[in-house]
């Protein structure tokens, strides 16, 4: 399901994911606000990526699956923080539930955004002529009107 195309490296994948980049161009943001305060305009996206056009909303409900990919990697740091904290640390049974449910808040806003980036990248592959594509149907358009 994870598309990677030859034309790019790993690595160049992992650090887009990083930075919340459109998949296809790794250039546009894929929020438009790059904070996650306030919480309020957390979820906002551009409708399109302002360097190659792609549509960040493909259908309604796109983003419904991004949910399994946020129990993914919430259930990634109950099993990190189990073995740091009650088998590593042997802290009580009750201690860790607590330090793992304000982990689980503090981190949920995270969670969010980077299920959704995970989410479009799986979808989207790297075209290295996106941005140049659509630069030239931008002034084709131009010029037509």
């Amino acid at each position: 399901m994870f598309v990677l195309n030859q034309n790019q490296c790993p690595m160049k994948k992992s650090l887009a994911i990083l930075s919340m980049n459109c998949p296809r161009c790794n250039e546009g943001q894929l929020f438009t606000n790059r904070s996650i305060f306030p919480l309020r305009r957390l979820h906002q996206m551009p409708d399109h990526c302002n360097g190659c056009g792609l549509k960040f909303n493909p259908e309604p409900g796109f983003y419904t699956g991004a949910m399994y990919v946020s129990y993914a990697l919430n259930i990634g740091l109950f099993i990190f923080c189990f073995f740091a904290l009650y088998i590593g640390l042997q802290v009580h049974v009750f201690t860790f539930l607590a330090i793992y449910g304000v982990s689980i808040l503090l981190l949920s806003p995270l969670s969010f955004r980077y299920s959704r980036t995970l989410f479009l990248h799986l979808f989207y592959s790297y075209e290295p002529r996106a941005k140049e594509d659509y630069l030239k149907s931008l002034k084709l358009y131009t010029h037509r009107s």
